[in-house]
């Protein structure tokens, strides 16, 4: 991941959990929460882009052991002091895009908001597929501005800059049908896909829950 990206993450961590719910709208990560926490017997699993933990704590109850990553330090710090009764989670400093795992290694693969983020949101599929089992399941979780009038992406725009001062380095959303395709192209089958909305906030993005196995 580039410099600018650590950098960015690491100066934002502090205001992130603050900001992150205003600038997507208030219910989006909640839920993205409700669906994970829907899920089941995850084996071992990763976290990719853990931030400060919102999804880590419902991840690590469906998980038999759970590695909690992030590129940055600061994020990771702040996870781990919300999260310091978990037993069977483990915080790891580590780029998404190549990781320092074994291949056939975990038995489920999380990315909750973290793709848009990327240099290159395609290497962190294939390190996906890498690290996971055959059959193994990838979680994704994205957000998506396309849903939004061009009034709505004004506000998105401007709730980012308020919050942040400063634009995050990266940031193209991708679509559902992008996110399919990318599965598609690195040999994930996708088994469930479903778009999140709030119906009570216009001007909140959607988001992409989409459940794959590699194949």
């Amino acid at each position: 991941m580039s410099e600018k990206n650590v950098k960015f993450w690491r100066d934002v961590s502090d205001k992130y959990d603050n900001a992150i719910d205003i600038i997507l709208g208030k219910n989006i990560r909640h839920y993205i929460l409700e669906n994970l926490e829907q899920e089941s017997n995850l084996g071992r699993s990763v976290e990719f882009g853990c931030g400060t933990g919102y999804f880590t704590k419902a991840l690590a109850e469906k998980s038999e052991t759970l590695i909690a990553t992030d590129i940055s330090n600061e994020m990771l710090e702040i996870a781990e002091n919300n999260l310091d009764k978990i037993k069977n989670t483990e915080f790891k400093c580590l780029d998404c895009q190549s990781s320092s795992f074994g291949e056939n290694t975990f038995d489920t693969v999380f990315i909750g908001l973290v793709l848009l983020f990327t240099d290159d949101a395609q290497k962190v599929l294939e390190e996906s597929k890498r690290i996971l089992k055959p059959e193994g399941s990838l979680l994704l979780a994205e957000p998506d501005i396309s849903y939004l009038s061009g009034y709505g992406k004004l506000k998105f725009f401007y709730r980012t800059i308020t919050s942040y001062w400063k634009i995050p380095p990266t940031g193209h959303f991708f679509t559902q049908e992008e996110l399919l395709r990318m599965l598609n192209e690195t040999d994930f089958k996708v088994i469930q896909k479903e778009v999140l909305q709030d119906p009570s906030d216009p001007h909140s993005l959607s988001a992409s829950y989409i459940k794959s196995i590699s194949v």
